[in-house]
């Protein structure tokens, strides 16, 4: 039952998986998105099902195999037979997931029921397990999803430092209803060369009002206080989240955006590059239900016309250039550590629906304190 209870909370931080739990074959979706619903605007967590507790997933522990899962896309059922013919015991779990009593946002409980048969499901039923002589335990905890931004951004362009922009200018759109119409916040004094054409706000307010130049506020932030102002943590406690997952770039100046692509596709949606970050083709991450949040610890070179609908977060300095031909665009909001210079056909959307995603639909799930129950 402990064993059930963590490989459950573990699960709901992982990837793409596939009927036997396993993130190889023909993998489909997160254990998180299989069996649960997170209300992108109010944080509830429900099971998938109508139902207010849903039996989702079992292990059983094979002697010569190791623990062998059962995760169903569809209705969970007992297996039948166990994962192979040993004559030692086979014990196993049963995890089902359960709306809390009190229905508190941003929780899920989870329940792993521990039995000595093979087949979980024998020890659920009092009588049955009894004439079976059968031993069951039950393990009960909380766990919370620490969300992947705690404050969003409220413009689609953040720079900490200088702005440096070519002929083209940049594009910066934030006429959402729900968004606060502003475009731009950057802790430099000096204006960039803005063209009024490629700048959309809210109907009816200046452009002018919607454009925040030389913030004394943000220009004396440090790098560690500035990551904490959007992420609520540290940056040395966020990498160490266990639904985040750490990219591995090729050596710098080396293309990163196919490894990006392969971690997004892999179920990746919170992703840390520990160095440089070198874009250098055409890549496409995220969308508006299911958006990537991108980490750069080093500096970061874009030379492509990338399509990202997310986050990305640059704690050094930025160069977004776009010599292809298309647009490159960002449908979210864009933070910059450092200095940033833009180049070519380059648009940033904000988007709030995108933005509630990230804070309310992504992050990482961690046990409750003082939840547990046996």
């Amino acid at each position: 039952a402990e064993a059930g209870s963590e490989w459950a909370l573990g699960m709901l931080n992982g990837l793409n998986i596939d009927q036997s739990c396993l993130a190889a074959g023909a993998v489909t979706n997160r254990f998180r998105d299989r069996y649960l619903s997170i209300s992108p605007t109010s944080r509830d967590i429900t099971p998938t099902s109508a139902a207010k507790a849903v039996t989702v997933a079992d292990c059983i522990r094979s002697e010569t195999q190791g623990w062998v899962c059962n995760c169903p896309s569809g209705a969970w059922t007992a297996p039948t037979t166990p994962p192979s013919a040993a004559a030692n015991m086979q014990p196993s779990f049963l995890i089902t997931l359960i709306s809390p009593w009190d229905n508190r946002a941003g929780n899920i409980r989870i329940e792993s029921t521990g039995c000595t048969s093979s087949v979980a499901s024998n020890c659920l039923a009092s009588s049955t397990a009894s004439d079976m002589a059968l031993a069951r335990s039950v393990v009960q905890l909380d766990a919370a999803l620490l969300s992947a931004l705690k404050v969003p951004p409220a413009t689609p362009l953040t720079v900490k430092g200088s702005i440096t922009l070519d002929v083209n200018g940049l594009g910066l759109h934030s006429s959402d209803p729900l968004s606060s119409g502003l475009l731009l916040l950057t802790g430099d004094a000096a204006v960039p060369n803005l063209l009024e054409s490629r700048l959309d706000t809210l109907p009816g307010t200046p452009v002018q009002q919607a454009l925040i130049f030389g913030d004394a506020a943000l220009n004396s932030t440090d790098q560690d206080k500035l990551f904490a102002m959007f992420f609520g943590m540290s940056a040395a406690r966020y990498v160490k989240q266990p639904a985040l997952r750490e990219v591995t770039c090729p050596a710098d100046p080396a293309d990163c955006g196919p490894a990006l692509t392969a971690a997004y596709a892999s179920g990746v949606r919170m992703a840390w590059i520990d160095g440089p970050l070198n874009i250098l083709t055409t890549t496409a991450l995220g969308n508006n239900t299911s958006p990537m949040l991108i980490v750069a610890g080093g500096p970061v070179r874009i030379d492509a016309a990338m399509q990202l609908t997310g986050l990305l977060y640059a704690r050094g300095d930025a160069v977004w250039t776009n010599s292809s031909g298309q647009l490159a665009l960002l449908t979210g909001a864009m933070v910059v550590g450092g200095d940033l210079t833009i180049g070519g056909n380059v648009d940033i959307w904000y988007q709030p629906s995108v933005m509630n995603e990230l804070k309310n639909r992504t992050g990482s799930f961690v046990r409750v304190q003082g939840s547990w129950w046996n």
